[in-house]
């Protein structure tokens, strides 16, 4: 079975794309997939902090997020803290997509924030997350490689492009378009029929 392309657009303090990360990896298990992430940011660069409100609604979801969390993957809930830029980490996971090493930096950055706390705009711990994974990622993490840079740029700018304005944004076959983290069988359902399509 020929692996089925499908991009994300996702922001790593988002938890909804961690969700559905996770279940793109339980679908991956399902059928082969060709995963293409890109970046997005809920909290950019220049955006007002946030709110008594925005976080007071965090906390009063988060013990229902740490449930599902706990029930569906197994995994404790440990979120790293709010209102925090993730250019350094799209730019380092830039890097390391076009190094090979993509997909094990992903996920670290994820599970670095959701399930240890960490405080992904922090340079140190970027660095010692691409160390930890054989990773030179200094460039990167500083905003000086150019081509990580500029990969992030353009993924933002192709999200506005599409109207992206919430993510996970996931597109199956570069044809069929789902919204949010949906349930495994929705993920299921898109993937089938942007096979079937692709193959007809």
């Amino acid at each position: 079975m020929t692996a089925l392309r499908v991009d994300v657009w996702s922001d790593f303090v988002c938890p909804f794309c961690f969700i559905g990360a996770l279940r793109l990896e339980q679908l991956g298990r399902q059928r082969p997939l060709d995963l293409h992430w890109h970046a997005f940011q809920l909290r950019p660069a220049g955006a007002p902090p946030m709110d008594a409100a925005k976080r007071e609604m965090i906390a009063e979801h988060t013990p229902r997020l740490a449930a599902q969390m706990r029930e569906e993957f197994d995994l404790d809930l440990a979120r790293g803290p709010l209102d925090i830029d993730t250019r350094a980490a799209h730019s380092l996971f830039a890097a390391a997509q076009a190094a090979g090493k993509g997909a094990e930096i992903h996920d670290a950055l994820f599970r670095a924030y959701w399930l240890r706390g960490a405080n992904i705009s922090d340079p140190d711990v970027l660095a010692a997350i691409a160390t930890k994974h054989d990773f030179e990622g200094a460039a990167a993490i500083s905003g000086t490689d150019t081509v990580s840079v500029q990969a992030v740029a353009a993924d933002v700018a192709q999200a506005a492009h599409y109207g992206f304005h919430g993510v996970p944004a996931i597109v199956f076959g570069q044809k069929y378009y789902v919204s949010g983290a949906q349930p495994l069988a929705v993920f299921a359902q898109a993937a089938e029929r942007a096979a079937t399509e692709r193959t007809a």
